[in-house]
């Protein structure tokens, strides 16, 4: 797998956990009083337990901040990551050209090909 198409699925996989860990949050949270006059009437009945949603809390953020790094790393290790614009600029010129000097050298052996084959 190319290290852009890696760098991709990081980036998905990150977007799930985040949509994930907000579902988390959202499902397994307690109510929490905001005000001593209007008591909390109706628990969530599936909540976890302060102690196990705090644990679960920080192996998310953990698992988050892993990712991250990962991401991290695979930017880093891009192609053309420490030059500058003018210098990408000038590879992708030098690429083409090489593309279209190639594709002439293919074009010419079709050619040729067809004229062997005439002849037959």
């Amino acid at each position: 797998m190319d290290r852009l198409t890696q760098l991709q699925d990081a980036i998905d996989a990150m977007s799930r956990m985040f949509t994930n860990s907000i579902y988390y949050v959202h499902e397994k949270s307690g109510m929490a009083e905001l005000n001593n006059d209007i008591p909390v009437a109706q628990p969530k009945i599936q909540a976890d337990e302060p102690q196990v949603f705090q644990e679960n809390m920080r192996e998310l953020a953990s698992d988050l901040v892993k990712k991250a790094k990962e991401i991290d790393a695979l930017i880093e290790v891009l192609p053309g990551i420490d030059q500058t614009e003018d210098e990408q600029i000038d590879i992708l010129r030098s690429l083409e050209e090489e593309n279209r000097i190639a594709n002439e050298d293919y074009e010419d052996a079709v050619r040729e090909m067809g004229e062997k084959i005439k002849v037959e």
